[in-house]
Parts: structure tokens; sequence; C-alpha cells
């Protein structure tokens, strides 16, 4: 979620919270006033009346009419016993033609030596409209103090954060292999201030630090391979002196085997560098049929040399984005592994379709967990020659292009699967 949305989300909820707290407790102030307003003007005409009652005899008739909405006059013939009421009702408005709410004023008074009990009727509907036309301008003033503080923060938020998004869009055009400073927004904010000095210093730090460690890799890479050169050439010759015994030509060969292996771990470790380093930026569109066909037919005497049997099955032609030396590195070791790790006379099976490269072979079970061995180091063979890398170079490569990618193993089948 935004920040401009979550802090609107939060003005709002205040807001509505503020008003219907706020309406509840107007309007019962509200009600409460009108009230005792209206029950205040019942009791005037009551006094009125009962002093024009009292005071006009020829006028009786005509006070009926002047005072409430309604007058009941009902003589008794004893002094009743009732205290004074008020009653809200429901009667029948013969003008709207509905019912409608009344309230009613009931008390007893003597005239001439004769007992009355009169009620005074008057309708609440001036009130109730009251009411509701207070409640409707409530309303539309809250309804327009929201859209107005939306509108209002939304504005003011677009020129306050401007420098936050510009320097958001800078980092994630941030490349650490381009050298240079990283363009930001000038601001009078001094948050923003802040922010920008502590990532600029911080990009300038990062870019000496992957600049050293690029260094470091190429040099201990270049310095590592000549020794390394040496030894095997050294050993190649004293594999071809025939005055050597046997006992000595099997440690000559164990130098020669674990300078191959060496050099093995240090090209892949020197790729898997690079590859967390972003330096192979160069990409390709790579029909991925045709490059597939191509490394299973370079692949094909050594697969005849095992004697497995290969399945190919190209559904479709997917086109992949993709630097070409890293996707030979992905297709080609995915490959051996399947040739390598096999059984004798076992299978392969190569399926492509649109979305998804599978790789089948059949090989020796393995324990714990097949996703373990995308880790470094990680190996369950016993083959002299493996680094431990081959696999975590596949799963270096297929993060760094979007690719997912699952190994699993059903008793002597692994499978891998890859989905793009």
């Amino acid at each position: 979620m935004k920040l401009l949305s979550l802090t609107n989300r939060y003005y709002i909820s205040s807001i509505l919270v503020i008003f219907i707290v706020g309406s509840i407790v107007s309007f019962q102030i509200l009600k409460s006033t009108i009230n005792r307003e209206f029950n205040e003007k019942l009791f005037a005409e009551r006094d009125q009346f009962i002093y024009e009652w009292h005071t006009y005899d020829g006028l009786r008739e005509v006070l009926y009419l002047n005072i409430g909405d309604q007058i009941e006059v009902q003589s008794v013939d004893h002094r009743p016993e009732i205290e004074e009421t008020l009653k809200d009702t429901v009667m029948f408005g013969a003008y709207e033609k509905k019912d409608l709410s009344f309230r009613k004023l009931r008390f007893a008074d003597e005239l001439n030596g004769q007992y009355y009990i009169i009620t005074i009727t008057k309708s609440l509907l001036p009130n109730e409209d009251l009411i509701q036309g207070i409640g409707e301008i409530m309303l539309f003033l809250i309804t327009a103090l929201i859209i107005t503080l939306v509108l209002i923060n939304r504005w003011i938020a677009g020129m306050v954060l401007e420098p936050f998004y510009y320097t958001l869009a800078a980092i994630k055009e941030f490349n650490i292999t381009k050298p240079g400073p990283i363009d930001l927004m000038d601001t009078n904010v001094d948050e923003f201030k802040e922010l920008n000095s502590v990532l600029d210093k911080m990009i300038v730090k990062n870019q000496k630090d992957y600049l050293n460690l690029k260094e470091f890799t190429e040099n201990a890479s270049h310095e590592i391979q000549t020794p390394l050169t040496i030894i095997k050439s050294k050993a190649e010759l004293l594999l071809q002196e025939s005055s050597l015994d046997e006992e000595a030509l099997n440690d000559v060969m164990h130098i020669y085997e674990a300078a191959g292996r060496l050099s093995k771990l240090k090209h892949g470790l020197s790729l898997l560098t690079k590859i967390e380093n972003n330096q192979f930026e160069d990409s390709e569109p790579i029909n991925l049929k045709r490059f597939l066909e191509k490394e299973v037919n370079n692949l094909e005497e050594l697969i005849n040399l095992k004697e497995l049997t290969l399945e190919k099955s190209y559904k479709a032609e997917p086109i992949l984005v993709l630097n070409y030396d890293l996707a030979y590195i992905l297709v080609t070791n995915l490959l051996n592994n399947a040739i390598k790790h096999n059984t004798e006379r076992g299978r392969i099976a190569v399926t492509l379709n649109e979305s998804e490269l599978i790789i089948e072979n059949t090989g020796r079970p393995i324990k714990g967990d097949p996703a373990l061995l995308f880790e470094r180091f990680k190996k369950n063979s016993h083959t002299k020659d493996s680094s431990g890398l081959g696999l975590a170079l596949v799963k270096k490569i297929c993060d760094l292009y979007g690719i997912k990618i699952i190994y699993s193993v059903n008793s002597n089948l692994h499978r891998m699967a890859l989905s793009f």
C-alpha cells in the first residue's frame, strides 16, 4: 500500500469516528433542546388557553382553533384526580393523509363550578423536519470535508514527497557495475536531505567495495591459474616417466586430479562471483529449441559411450532473452549432470514445451532434500571430479533471469524442471 493511501485511510477513519461520535452527541443535544423548546411552547399555549378560557366566555370556540393543533375539552361530574402529563402519540394527519407523530398535554381545570379534562395536541412534524434538515446538512458538510481533505492531502503530498519518489526512481535505475554518482533531487526538507546524504555515501562505499572485490577476484583467478597450469603440466610429464614405480605414479595421478578439481573449483567460484555482481549484462534472444538441439548433439558421443538411451521431445520453440555464455553454462551443466550421474545403460529424456524445459535421467536414489543440492559444495555423488558448484551455478542463473527450477527424485528417476 502506498504511503499516501495509508495516510488517507487514517485521516478518513479518524474523521468518520469523530463524525459518528459527534453526530450521536449532537443529535441527542439537538433533540433534547428542540423537545424542551417544544414543551415550553406547549405549556405556554396551555397557560394562554386557561387565561382566555376563564376570561372570554363568548370566544371559547375560537380559542379551540388558535391553541395547538387540536383541543379536546371533556366535562366531568367531580374533581378529576389526574396529574398534568405529556405523552407522545401517533394520529392520522388529514392534510398529509398519513399517520404522524403528535404530543399531548393533558391537565384538569375548573370553570364556574364545573370540572373539565383538557387535552392539547400538537404535531411533532416541524421538529422532525428540522432535525432531518440539520442531519442532512451535517452529512453534506462531513462528505465535503472528507473529499476536500483527501484532495488537499494528495496535492500537498505530491509536492512534499516529490523528492522521495525521485530518489526511489534513481535507486531503481542504479547499477553498481556502472561507476558514477547517483542523481538525487535537491530539497528543502531536512529528512529527505539526510536520506539523500546517507544514500550517496552508501552508494560511493558500495561502488568502491565492488571495484575492490572485482579486482581481487580477477587477480586471484589469474594468479591461481598460473601455478595450477604448472602443476598439471609437471604432473603430466611425470606420468610419462617410465622410471617411476606404480606407487609414485599413483601419487602423481592424485596430484594431477587434485589440480584439475582445484581448477574447476576456481572457475566455478569465479563464475558465481561474476553472476552475483551482475557482470553478465549483455543478453540476446535465444531460440531454446535450436540451442538445446546443438548442445545435445555435441554430447551424443559421450551419451553413446556410456550406452545411455536418449529421448527427445521438442514441442515448441520458446525464445528466452539470456546472456549467451550463461545459457551455455545452464544447459550444459544440466545435461552433463544427467550424463555423469546416470546409471549404466540408463536413459535421458529431454522435453521442451512453450513454458517448461524438463530433463529426466535415471540414477541412484539420493538421501535428504533434493533442493539442498542447489547450495554450494552440496553434492550427493562420490564422483571425484565433481566440484559441488554445478547446480549452484544453475540456480544462480535461473534466479538472475526469473526462471523457476524444481529438482525432484522418484526412486531412481531424477527430474529437473525449469519454468519460464
